[in-house]
């Protein structure tokens, strides 16, 4: 890039490059604040669409946010090939704003489509497009005013990353501690119990209490499944999903679950399946999780399936089902740790802002779906 120019910003330059700045330090959340730095581009540049494309790990362009486009339009570049032309640093400042014709849709969209580099310090994140009616004569203040715009977003944008790290270290280190406070209390106290109730089954030994050893003999079902239980926590606590992602995680449940139970279980999955934040890979991961642990108490079951997609409109399916016992649902009150179990994850459902439907009979197995729409990019219009 060249040096910086010794011109003297205009003030509707400076104005915008204020404005942006203030958009941009908000508290709103970040597509409240990608929304409100392209409406301003909008305004400033009379655009009539826009939107704004991350580089991604696997080498494509993400598009994250948009304004005057159709969904159509939006699901035909959210996982783009990257165009090198776009993010080649020029000798002159003015040969790296790209002014292309609009090819994303002729018909609809206004002809010219102006590129603008997303970089944090000499890295490329990615691009801004601008669709306008006039072809722009790029000059040496307009070439640094948005090169300063995309510099501006590029700094938000690493910034939130880093912050974005940094809460999910103090997530995990939290959780680490969770499983060390839940092993050296709580696995101990079982441990302890354990050691007690085989005690007191040696001592009535020698009394021949039928109804005393059946009841002993259940409490030790329940301590070995509660310690079970307990180890899955602590195992969950110190592998947090984000470390996964869902699919290898889903995987990991079903291969222990085929282990634990011997159970033919199937998991079928599309190569669409999307890379989601983990907050959300995590809510449907435990509705998997909670499922199959029903599954593994009550069901009785000798084959399973687990079906997860997702389609181009990023409308994601998950289902779990069996061919056990199944329940009658309007008697699921009176087992309240399976009923627990259920209201918790339609809460989860909930949180997803998807909807868990639960099909079962007596004798006729049960059926648990969870649909759901995550929508990485629109910002309104």
């Amino acid at each position: 890039m060249a040096e910086t120019s010794s011109f003297e910003w205009s003030t509707p330059s400076l104005t915008l490059l204020y404005r942006i700045n203030s958009t941009l330090s908000s508290a709103n959340d970040e597509q409240q604040i990608l929304h409100d730095f392209l409406i301003l581009l909008k305004q400033y540049f009379s655009a009539a669409a826009g939107s704004i494309q991350l580089i991604t790990d696997d080498g494509l362009m993400n598009l994250i946010a948009h304004f005057g486009i159709t969904e159509d339009q939006a699901n035909s570049i959210q996982h783009a090939p990257i165009d090198g032309h776009l993010f080649s640093f020029e000798t002159d400042v003015i040969d790296e704003i790209q002014i292309r014709q609009n090819t994303l849709d002729p018909e609809t969209l206004p002809p010219i489509q102006l590129c603008i580099p997303v970089r944090f310090k000499i890295r490329t994140l990615g691009v801004i497009n601008l669709f306008v009616d006039d072809d722009i004569d790029i000059n040496e203040e307009l070439a640094y005013l948005l090169l300063s715009i995309g510099a501006h977003l590029g700094e938000s944008i690493e910034r939130e990353y880093r912050e974005h790290k940094s809460r999910q270290q103090l997530v995990k280190d939290e959780r680490n501690i969770i499983a060390n406070e839940l092993h050296d209390s709580l696995a101990q106290t079982l441990a302890s119990l354990r050691f007690q109730i085989r005690i007191l089954d040696q001592t009535l030994q020698p009394l021949g209490d039928f109804m005393a050893f059946k009841t002993i003999e259940s409490i030790e079902n329940a301590l070995d499944e509660a310690s079970t239980s307990l180890r899955e926590l602590i195992a969950h606590c110190r592998v947090p999903i984000e470390q996964q992602g869902l699919v290898p995680a889903i995987q990991r449940a079903v291969e222990k679950f085929r282990k634990d139970t011997g159970i033919h279980i199937l998991l079928q999955s599309n190569e669409q399946v999307l890379i989601l934040p983990s907050n959300i890979e995590l809510n449907a991961y435990r509705i998997v999780q909670e499922a199959l642990t029903n599954i593994k108490k009550h069901a009785d079951a000798h084959i399973v399936r687990v079906l997860l997609n997702s389609d181009s409109h990023n409308n994601i399916r998950i289902l779990i089902e069996n061919d056990g016992t199944g329940f009658d649902q309007s008697k699921i009150h009176s087992s309240q740790g399976e009923h627990l179990g259920l209201t918790i994850m339609k809460e989860r459902a909930r949180h997803l802002g998807g909807v868990l439907k639960i099909e079962s009979e007596p004798d006729e197995g049960t059926r648990i779906e969870l649909n759901f729409q995550y929508n990485p990019h629109s910002v309104g219009s």
